[in-house]
């Protein structure tokens, strides 16, 4: 057996679970798995050499396929720039599986080069880490590997996980050594049950007279089960944009009304995993349901609402398909009448606005087609997205990375979903978060990806939030001002680059359907789009 052999075994024992692809960053430490995942023959692989932005891309991948995505990165401080993505892939349960080439043990704190602490590198941030055996010549060595890099694909399903795989010198193999891979696959028994709801929680749910089903982020498709669901007149859907609900029959202007409604319902059922809408997280916690239910593959206790009385540890599907559905229950009118008048205030107020991230917003999502994907940067972008689902197609998926709200990685990210699809990639991001993570300009250009810049000279949230709005300090400590310019990023990357300033430069620029990666940076003005929000919120009258 040649003495890299067992790393070779990695690479097949991934590929029989059904990985596909590989995000790996060049080292030395690291060539062994370099070579074994290259060599193998069952993986597109991708070499980025930033390993933040890369962890990122393998996020924005594991996002499209629904697929566990390698990364490799070498020893050192590699390993630590996975960090941010690893984390938002811990919070949105996106299945990423890390492996990082390290030193022996003995030689940790040894002032060594590239060597750190690695092991537990993400703390709490992972679903579960391991550590191979440093020296593979014993076959029981061996045989732990294999049994740790199943289990690991395994726990895979649940979020990221990390291999922390100490090689000794050699790192390469011999002229005269052959690829030998061949690994222990255990696969997982599958088996399926069919779900039934206690008597008391079938009490519950005949019982209520109006009943709210709020649908957090989601990338599943729910659209059969969900139209079964809202055959019971009971039932109102409240979605918001990340929620990937096509059905015509739901509300999505909340983040208006609900500040002006006092309004109940007998039971709240909460699926998916975060809101957006901070203004229902607050109606909620103020305004409790007689009866709220949580649904989520999830031992921990996720209670944003502070309201939960009842928590199911089950699939949304399988949830779904359980609930016992009355077509001849009385109407809930509940939000509907709020619903009608504030989408069509929306309508009418953008229809009139002057050109700014509100209209531009607007006119772009009007742009995208069904079937296409649709990234939002976090800051502004997501909440304008919230506020103008109403002009998007159906069936368009939309994502946003609302793990943990970050601003960096967003390009990274829609860049791996553009490589993960044939369908066109939009990703609206800020200035700030576009120059913060524009090395992933150089990480990869798919030709089906458009970013749409909002430039407004800085971080144009603290504008809007009352908080950081009423100090002193609000233009250098939080506006953070910028006057750069994406044009020669985005040329340099080898991007299609368009600055608009107007309604008619934007429609112009968006009517060009060529198949190039394009960066469109849209020149507003933050002063004025911070008062164009916030009169958008206070013109509503119910």
């Amino acid at each position: 057996m040649a003495l890299l052999s067992p790393l070779y075994s990695v690479a097949d024992i991934c590929a029989s679970w059904g990985v596909e692809d590989v995000i790996i960053c060049p080292g030395s430490r690291s060539a062994a798995l370099t070579l074994a995942f290259n060599r193998n023959g069952q993986f597109r692989t991708k070499v980025i050499t930033d390993e933040r932005s890369a962890a990122f891309v393998g996020l924005g991948l594991a996002q499209q396929s629904g697929k566990p995505v390698v990364l490799i990165c070498t020893s050192g401080t590699a390993v630590l720039n996975f960090a941010p993505a690893v984390t938002e892939a811990f919070f949105q349960k996106v299945p990423l599986l890390i492996l990082s080439a390290d030193r022996p043990p003995e030689w940790i704190n040894q002032y060594d080069g590239q060597t750190i602490y690695q092991s537990k590198a993400f703390g709490k941030h992972i679903v579960k880490d391991y550590d191979f055996p440093a020296d593979y010549t014993h076959p029981d060595a061996v045989w732990s590997i294999e049994r740790q890099t199943n289990e690991a694909l395994a726990h895979c399903r649940k979020g990221p996980v990390h291999i922390n795989i100490p090689i000794r010198e050699p790192f390469y193999p011999l002229p005269e050594e052959k690829y030998e891979g061949k690994g222990r696959y255990i696969p997982f028994a599958k088996f399926s049950q069919q779900v039934q709801l206690a008597e008391e929680q079938v009490k519950e749910w005949s019982e209520a007279k109006s009943i709210l089903v709020a649908i957090g982020q989601n990338t599943k498709d729910l659209e059969e089960d969900l139209a079964r669901l809202v055959q019971d007149n009971r039932v109102i859907l409240l979605v918001d944009v990340i929620s990937n609900v096509g059905l015509e029959k739901k509300i999505t202007s909340h983040d208006l009304f609900l500040s002006q409604s006092g309004s109940k319902f007998d039971l709240l059922v909460t699926l998916g995993k975060s809101f957006i809408s901070k203004t229902l997280k607050q109606f909620f916690r103020k305004n409790p349901p007689r009866v709220h239910w949580h649904v989520e593959e999830e031992n921990n206790i996720l209670d944003p609402f502070q309201s939960i009385t009842v928590r199911f540890p089950l699939s949304t599907t399988d949830f779904l398909k359980a609930l016992p559905i009355s077509e001849v229950s009385t109407p809930s009118d509940i939000w509907i009448a709020e619903e009608k008048k504030t989408k069509a205030h929306i309508e009418n107020f953008i229809s009139k606005a002057p050109f700014g991230e509100l209209k531009a917003t607007a006119t772009i999502f009007e742009k995208v087609e069904s079937k296409e994907v649709l990234h939002l940067g976090n800051s502004m972008p997501v909440r304008y997205g919230n506020l103008l689902q109403g002009f998007l197609k159906p069936q368009i998926k939309v994502y946003s990375n609302r793990g943990t709200s970050g601003i960096d990685g967003i390009v990274s990210t829609a860049i791996g979903q553009a490589l993960g699809t044939e369908q066109r990639v939009h990703c609206i991001v800020g200035d700030i978060s576009f120059f913060y993570d524009s090395n992933a300009l150089f990480a990869a250009k798919p030709k089906n990806l458009k970013v749409y810049v909002i430039q407004n000279g800085g971080g144009n949230i603290f504008r809007i939030i009352d908080g950081p709005s009423k100090q002193a300090e609000l233009e250098q400590y939080f506006i953070t001002p910028q006057n750069r310019s994406a044009e020669h990023l985005a040329k340099e990357a080898g991007f299609r680059y368009y600055r608009v300033s107007t309604q008619e430069e934007l429609e112009d620029a968006l009517n060009q359907k060529e198949d190039v990666a394009a960066l469109f940076e849209i020149i507003v003005d933050g002063v004025e789009d911070a008062k164009i929000f916030k009169h958008l919120k206070s013109s509503l009258i119910l």
